[in-house]
């Protein structure tokens, strides 16, 4: 018997914990790192990757994607687990999703990557339709821990709640140990820098919270965007100690067009999306911002969903109802580039992460955009580790992932620095990802003691993790 199972030669190895870089050989064994060494003899292994010219990385994890619920967006079951690992994942947490649409993901289409759900909040559907008891509010909670999700997730710029309620959510969850992430928004401010500014107010003195895509509040809707940009990093500071945070680095954005009766945009995101360009905020505005181009919906296709406007758009926004995803290219790219780049006075980054918000939707570019970073000169190539997988990992709350050293669970992405893409995924040693093509099948939930049974019943692979390990909890 061979003493390795693999042996990862070739490559620079880059691991933002120990700090070390330069060119290395890595050694697996049981889906544990065994060895990271200058030169490991071949024939030691059972199988050897030659990846000469490439970045050896921590498994990169995607703490802001939406795989649960892809098939809802195309009727592609499970595609989205598949896009996350084509562009290099191997862990991902999905903020806000069916634990049964994941499951039957993984089932149908799963490749291989380790996926974490939080449950969503959505009123008539999760969450009653009326005014929310502190009682009422610990019980949905409990309700999705018990399903196998590790927390939940508000989406206040689509179902907001009372800033009462919102706190309530979170304070309770915080309570439970479980996960809460919140996508900025109430009844009392939107999915803007208003709803930054509640912040504060909502979380107290003691609450804590991951808050999602930084950048989406930082689009010039009530300040220019250099001082929404400063004013957001001032407001995470302040509560450096109960807030982690994420950025995506995508231009397009994702939203829902769905209107009311009358015709009137109901998401308050697609109404700021609309406003920017001066649209009217209604079915007819959708339309012209169709026609016009500035505004995109999403079609199936073999591989995943693409983006579409022009006439052919309007059919499928009318098609749907109006109850199709919706795209405009409002994330600025200035936005995405400082809150990334952002450091404190004692040199640490303020945003936490790059997270896609993506999944299924055509936005998978963490890395491409990482790296577009690194060449431009402002990231160093151990931040942008430290941002893809290090943090992403004390984010969630996982000891051995995010890590390159021995001893650490072997989840490695691999970089071609030239394309500035990712060529390789390996999930505990086993290669799930090609040249950008996923070969990886099922994959592991990672789930808590209390949604435990509801996993096993599953019959899918599982791990528990701790919530109580997460950097909103432990600290930095």
């Amino acid at each position: 018997m061979q003493q390795y199972d693999l042996v990862i030669t070739g490559g620079r190895v880059i691991d933002a914990e120990t700090n070390f870089d330069g060119f290395a050989d890595v050694a697996v064994r049981n889906g544990i790192v065994k060895a990271i060494e200058p030169e490991i003899d071949q024939s030691n292994a059972d199988d050897v990757l030659d990846v000469s010219g490439n970045w050896v990385i921590p498994g990169m994890i995607d703490t802001h994607v939406h795989v649960a619920n892809a098939s809802d967006l195309g009727r592609i079951r499970g595609m989205g687990l598949q896009m996350v690992a084509a562009a290099g994942a191997t862990t991902v947490i999905d903020l806000g999703g069916s634990m049964d649409a994941l499951i039957e993901g993984i089932k149908v289409r799963g490749s291989g990557v380790n996926v974490a759900s939080l449950g969503y909040l959505k009123p008539g559907e999760t969450v009653p339709n009326s005014s929310l008891s502190q009682t009422t509010i610990r019980g949905i909670v409990e309700t999705a821990l018990d399903a196998g999700s590790i927390g939940i997730k508000l989406w206040g710029g689509y179902y907001p709640f009372t800033p009462d309620e919102t706190g309530h959510f979170i304070g309770e969850a915080n309570d439970l140990g479980a996960y809460v992430a919140y996508h900025i928004g109430t009844t009392e401010s939107g999915s803007r820098l208003d709803g930054m500014r509640e912040l504060p107010s909502i979380l107290g003195s003691d609450r804590r919270v991951h808050v999602a895509h930084i950048n989406a509040y930082c689009r010039g809707s009530i300040l220019p965007v250099d001082d929404e940009i400063r004013e957001s990093l001032s407001i995470l500071e302040s509560l450096r100690n109960q807030v982690v945070s994420e950025v995506h680095l995508a231009r397009p954005n994702f939203t829902l067009g769905k209107c009311d009766s009358e015709g009137n945009v109901e998401a308050d995101v697609c109404q700021n999306c609309l406003r920017l360009e001066n649209y009217d905020t209604t079915a007819d505005g959708i339309r012209s911002a169709l026609r016009d181009g500035y505004a995109s919906t999403v079609e199936e296709t073999r591989t995943g969903l693409v983006l579409v406007s022009g006439e052919r758009g309007v059919e499928l926004f009318d098609e749907g109802e109006t109850d199709v995803p919706m795209s405009f290219p409002v994330n600025n790219p200035i936005s995405g580039f400082q809150l990334t780049a952002a450091k404190n006075k004692e040199g640490e980054f303020i945003v936490d992460a790059i997270g896609s918000d993506a999944g299924a939707l055509p936005r998978n570019v963490n890395i491409e955009q990482g790296m577009r970073l690194v060449k431009f000169g402002a990231l160093e190539p151990s931040e942008l580790v430290q941002k893809l997988s290090l943090n992403s990992a004390k984010m969630i709350g996982l000891p051995n992932k995010g890590r390159l050293s021995p001893g650490k669970d072997a989840d490695i992405t691999v970089i071609d620095p030239y394309k500035g893409v990712a060529s390789h995924g390996i999930v505990g040693g086993e290669l799930i990802m090609l040249d950008g093509r996923p070969i990886g099948s099922g994959g592991t939930i990672l789930t808590t003691d209390r949604g435990k049974r509801a996993v096993e019943a599953t019959g899918i692979d599982h791990e528990i993790i701790d919530p109580s390990l997460a950097m909103m909890y432990s600290g930095r």
